[in-house]
């Protein structure tokens, strides 16, 4: 269940262009699960409680790609969404599953010498 929450965390942060260092999500699963990961551009991992994972995004084809223990799990989005709070974006799973991601909290780099 991990590496599916963990690939579905992964794969919202793909529906829009990395514009701030830190995006929250918010990802209800169609099954009905709720996951909330957040996403450092900057370091390019995603983390959830105590849970944190590298991930990739080709914009090309929007799939977004996290590495877990067992191997790669990816998620191509429907569309682009905006990078604002409040956004969604519906996804499909490499394994199958699919759902709708909400950015729920945004939070931008501090400028170079502040």
């Amino acid at each position: 269940m991990k590496k599916l929450a963990i690939a579905i965390g992964v794969a919202a942060f793909a529906a829009a262009p990395m514009l701030a260092e830190t995006v929250t999500i918010e990802f209800a699963q169609d099954g009905g699960e709720t996951q909330v990961w957040s996403f450092n551009s900057d370091t390019g991992m995603a983390t959830t409680g105590d849970i944190t994972v590298p991930f990739t995004y080709d914009e090309a084809s929007r799939t977004i790609c996290g590495e877990m223990e067992d191997g790669k799990i990816c998620a191509t989005f429907e569309e682009a969404a905006e990078q604002v709070v409040g956004a969604t974006s519906a996804y499909t799973t490499s394994d199958g599953n699919s759902g709708t991601a909400t950015i729920t909290a945004m939070e931008a780099s501090a400028p170079s010498g502040s």
